[in-house]
């Protein structure tokens, strides 16, 4: 069977480094891997394992800082409505 590569793991995305993971741990389960391709596949499973480390790590400061974001614009509109309040320009 052939199997798709990633030509650049920098490059790749989750899911492609994802689905070579699986392709290479497929390939590791067969009891006919020849001992240097081994190394060869276990050398490449590093790499990407890595890669989506990364992408995971990158994705979740990207989420936090939308979260964060997100928290500020509440408190300025919360703010606003506080000052609002006080000056009584709420009709409340």
């Amino acid at each position: 069977m052939v199997r798709a590569t990633v030509s650049d793991p920098e490059e790749a995305g989750y899911a492609d480094a994802m689905a070579e993971l699986e392709a290479i741990l497929d390939d590791l389960e067969d009891d006919d891997l020849d001992v240097d391709v081994l190394a060869t596949k276990v050398e490449r499973a590093s790499t990407l394992i890595q890669v989506c480390r990364d992408r995971i790590g990158a994705a979740r400061v990207q989420v936090e800082r939308v979260v964060a974001s997100l928290e500020d614009d509440i408190g300025d509109a919360g703010d606003a409505f506080e000052e609002a309040d006080d000056e009584g320009t709420l009709g409340v």
